[in-house]
C-alpha cells in the first residue's frame, strides 16, 4: 500500500537554525538529539504557514479554547480518561515542566530530594543543579539475552528502600528515555505503592507515549489508581510524536487542586505564556495528526528492526529493541569502542548521544533512528569499518 508522506525524502536542516545538523561538520551523519528528519503532518504546516502570512504576531491568549478541547479529547480518545479543563496546565515545554516540579519541592524543603531512574534522559539529572537539591540514583535492572538484547525493568526492591525523610518526589519516563521500556501495570502499581507510602509526587514525562511500535500499549500512571491520579503531575507533548520539538508547547496534567496550587506558585514570573506557533501546532497535531502517525510509526519500526539486524552482526554490542521512541541504546563495553565510544564512533563521522550524562558510563550511547533509511545505512557501515566487517 502506497503512502503520501515521503519518510525517506532527504531535508537540508542546516539553514534552518537545527541544533541537531549544525554542530558537526557535513561529513558528519547526526543521529544524537530527539527529533526526526522527516516533515510534520500536512495540517500542522498548513496551519501554521496561515498564521505566518497573517502577519500578526502579537500575543495569543493564555488558554486557547480549541487547544485545551483538543488535549481533553486526545486524552479521551487514547486512554478514555476524563480530564477536567482546570486540570491541564499549559507549558512552553517538558524540560520547563519538570524544572517547576523541582523548584516546588525546594520551595517546601531546603532539603529536598527527588528519585531518577538511570540512564536516563540528561535534564532529569540535571534538574538537582539547577534548584540545588539532591538526586537519588536508582540504576534500572537489566538483564541480557543471549542475542545480546538488554531488557530493562523497574528494580522494585531498590526503589523500596531508597526514600528517605528528604524526598519529596520521584522523576518517572514513561516510556523511558533512553531505554525504550514501557513501564507495566505491576511496576506502575509498585511506584503507586512506594508514592503513597512515603507522600511522594510523582512526575511522569509521557512525551514518548504515542510512540509505540509492534502494538505495545502505552497507559499513563496517573490512570494506575485513585491513589496515582491524586500525586501525579503528568507531562504531555507533540513534539516528539509529530516532530515539532521546535514549536515549544506542552502542558501538565494535575488532578489534585492543591498540588495544581502548588505547581502555579512554582512558576509564578518564570515561565511565559505558550506562543502561538506551538498551540496551534498542538492543537493540529493532535486534531489532525493521525494519518501521518500511523505511516511514520510503520517506517521507525523498520528502522529499528533494521539497526537490531545489523547489530547483531557485531561481536559484543549489546541493544535494546525498544517498545517504545525512535532511540535506542547502545553498549560497546565488551568491544574496542569500550570506555569512549561516543568520541571513536565520532571520529568515524557518527554522532550519537554520550552515555554519560544519562548517568552510564562512557561504553554506552544512545541511537535515533528517526531518519531516512539511507542515512541509517551510512552510519551502520561506518560502524562496520569500526569492527572490520
Amino acid at each position: 500500500m502506497t503512502t503520501p508522506f515521503n519518510f525517506d525524502e532527504l531535508h537540508n536542516r542546516r539553514n534552518n537554525n537545527s541544533e541537531k545538523w549544525t554542530r558537526y561538520a557535513e561529513e558528519v551523519t547526526p543521529l544524537w538529539i530527539a527529533d526526526m528528519d522527516f516533515t510534520a503532518p500536512p495540517a500542522v504546516i498548513e496551519g501554521l504557514t496561515r498564521i505566518s502570512q497573517n502577519g500578526i504576531y502579537g500575543y495569543g491568549k493564555a488558554r486557547p479554547n480549541r487547544v485545551i478541547d483538543a488535549i481533553t479529547y486526545r486524552m479521551k480518545q487514547l486512554y478514555n480518561w476524563q480530564i477536567k479543563p482546570e486540570s491541564i496546565v499549559l507549558l512552553p515545554g517538558l524540560v520547563v515542566g519538570f524544572n517547576i516540579a523541582g523548584n516546588m519541592i525546594r520551595r517546601r524543603n531546603a532539603s529536598a530530594n527527588y528519585i531518577a531512574m538511570t540512564p536516563v534522559y540528561p535534564p532529569f539529572l540535571q534538574m538537582a543543579e539547577n534548584h540545588d537539591i539532591e538526586c537519588k540514583r536508582l540504576p534500572l535492572a537489566c538483564e541480557v539475552n543471549d542475542d545480546r538484547v538488554m531488557e530493562y525493568s523497574l528494580d522494585i526492591d531498590g526503589l523500596v528502600i531508597m526514600p528517605d525523610d528528604n524526598t519529596e518526589l520521584l522523576m518517572l519516563c514513561q516510556p523511558h528515555n533512553p531505554v525504550g521500556h514501557i513501564f507495566t501495570g505491576e511496576e506502575c502499581h509498585a511506584i503507586e505503592r512506594v508514592a503513597v507510602k512515603n507522600d511522594l509526587v510523582v512526575v511522569s514525562d509521557e512525551i514518548h507515549a504515542e510512540l509505540t511500535l509492534e502494538g505495545q500499549r502505552h497507559y499513563p500512571y496517573a490512570l494506575t489508581s485513585d491513589a496515582s491520579r491524586e500525586h501525579t503531575i503528568t507531562l504531555f507533548a507533540p513534539s516528539k510524536t509529530f516532530n515539532v520539538a521546535g514549536l515549544s508547547g506542552g502542558f501538565a496534567i494535575i488532578e489534585n487542586e492543591a498540588l495544581r496550587n502548588e505547581y502555579l506558585k512554582a512558576m509564578q514570573g518564570m515561565v511565559p505564556n505558550p506562543n502561538i506557533y506551538g498551540m496551534k501546532g498542538m492543537e493540529l497535531a493532535f486534531d489532525y495528526g493521525d494519518e501521518w502517525l500511523v505511516e511514520v510509526r510503520k517506517y521507525l519500526k523498520a528502522n529499528r528492526d533494521y539497526i537490531v539486524e545489523e547489530l547483531k552482526n557485531m561481536p559484543g554490542v549489546r541493544y535494546t529493541i525498544p517498545e517504545s521512541t525512535f532511540l535506542m541504546w547502545i553498549d560497546f563495553s565488551d568491544t574496542k569502542l569500550k570506555d569512549n565510544a561516543y568520541e571513536i564512533l565520532l571520529e568515524h563521522n557518527v554522532a550519537l548521544s554520550d552515555g554519560r550524562p544519562f548517568g552510564a558510563s562512557g561504553s554506552c550511547v544512545r541511537l535515533n533512528f528517526a531518519a531516512p533509511k539511507v542515512r541509517l545505512v551510512r552510519a551502520i557501515n561506518s560502524l562496520k569499518e569500526i569492527f572490520n566487517l
